[in-house]
């Protein structure tokens, strides 16, 4: 959850999920037209000049010289969520999708999907009051009905029964959980408050979250391009205050109520998606996506 009014990291996501969606149709692993929309007017420069193909790949390099694995690891995870979601609502009858810090992704625009979904977006107030503002100035279209339901919550000062309705509990609900790109920005009683939260849903929900190795955020220095991702943070006033072992992440799950369906590192999902090329993508090895479903 973004716990900050105007969070930079979630303006370098956005930039990353442009430049990616501005690859040619055939290679880009994801299109978010709403991307461009959030950008400052620097970022919206580099934006622009990465729709010239032999500008795009020399902005990907750039990126992956000074921030290595940053904008392949950003693309790869986002397609796979992508995809996590698509089929997790089609298998499981999902009609609700809550999004938990939602920062200035739009799935709920640019997802195509099949049936009628309700979205719940949370996230700090001035934050979502901002990207409301934004995207009710955009000339992009979803072209599709949508639900979408905002809630404002810092959990820096609010527990989440204290603002979050037990309406979205309800036993008429089959609900998928989103958590993407922030576990590791809270800290650990307000992530592991979050993670009680998610257990209280009905049996059967669904959470996608991203999460961090725990190993990072003491010894950065062990995974490649960690130290200059950490240096940028903290130049904004950003961190990575929370972290899970991966190889205890079936406990950890387990102290909630969850059993694990799936835990992959960059590497593996980005093989999934850049097939060989994935081979010579060295970075954010320490970044992961998880699945889990509450018993």
């Amino acid at each position: 959850m973004s716990l900050v009014p105007a969070s930079k990291a979630a303006a370098y996501l956005a930039l990353l999920r442009a430049i990616e969606s501005n690859r040619p149709e055939s290679k880009r692993l994801l299109y978010d037209p709403y991307a461009r929309s959030f950008l400052s007017p620097s970022f919206r420069l580099i934006e622009k000049l990465s729709r010239v193909t032999f500008l795009n790949n020399l902005i990907a390099w750039f990126i992956d010289c000074n921030w290595t694995g940053a904008l392949t690891s950003c693309s790869a995870r986002t397609r796979l969520i992508d995809v996590m979601t698509v089929n997790t609502i089609q298998d499981e009858g999902i009609n609700q999708v809550i999004v938990f810090g939602a920062g200035y992704d739009c799935r709920s625009l640019r997802l195509q999907l099949k049936k009628r979904v309700q979205f719940v977006e949370i996230d700090h107030p001035d934050f979502q009051a901002k990207k409301r503002e934004i995207l009710s100035h955009t000339s992009v279209r979803s072209g599709k009905e949508t639900m979408t339901n905002y809630v404002t919550a810092d959990l820096h000062t609010q527990e989440p029964d204290e603002v979050l309705s037990q309406i979205f509990q309800k036993g008429h609900y089959r609900t998928l959980l989103i958590w993407e790109g922030v576990t590791n920005n809270l800290t650990a009683p307000i992530a592991t408050r979050a993670f009680d939260y998610f257990k209280r849903f009905r049996s059967g929900t669904i959470i996608i979250f991203t999460y961090v190795d725990k190993a990072v955020l003491e010894h950065p220095e062990k995974f490649t391009g960690a130290v200059n991702v950490t240096k940028l943070l903290r130049r904004n006033n950003e961190f990575w205050n929370f972290g899970i072992d991966p190889t205890t992440i079936k406990e950890f799950l387990s102290s909630y109520n969850m059993e694990l369906l799936y835990n992959l590192d960059a590497g593996k999902y980005r093989k999934m998606y850049y097939g060989e090329e994935a081979v010579h993508m060295k970075g954010y090895e320490f970044y992961r996506v998880a699945m889990a479903r509450v018993r």
